[in-house]
């Protein structure tokens, strides 16, 4: 099964396939609004379920691939998308750097692959730190 990392320091997602191949690396953030919970927690989390976003842009809160949850205890909905192209929040951010309310925002492109990968080899995990 497939895995994703999210490094805070360099803002990167990495997807790796089950044969730890590198599938790919893209921008991401987790940059969240004032009224969440807070960042997500450091920490290696278990894939729960996909929700599809048919017909959204990439304008759209969650882009055009839809969320990827995962289990993430005492936190409710923490997944991975995209979402917010050319759309600013308060502090002027777009895009993969757009707030949430604790998610981790990447690009529609990352989506993409996250989706094509996880229907042949399922992402069974997130790994969320520096």
């Amino acid at each position: 099964m497939s895995k994703l990392e999210f490094s805070r320091q360099t803002l990167k997602l990495t997807l790796t396939a089950a044969n730890n191949t590198r599938i790919g690396s893209w921008d991401a953030a987790n940059n969240v609004d004032t009224h969440s919970k807070g960042p997500w927690p450091d920490g290696l989390y278990v894939f729960d379920y996909y929700v599809p976003h048919p017909g959204d842009l990439p304008s759209s809160a969650y882009g055009s691939h839809g969320i990827f949850i995962f289990d993430v205890p005492e936190r409710e909905g923490m997944g991975v998308h995209s979402g917010r192209e050319g759309v600013p929040d308060g502090l002027g951010r777009t895009g993969f750097q757009h707030c949430t309310m604790g998610c981790i925002r990447t690009t529609d492109e990352a989506t993409a692959q996250l989706l094509k990968t996880h229907m042949m080899d399922p992402i069974k995990s997130i790994s969320v730190g520096q």
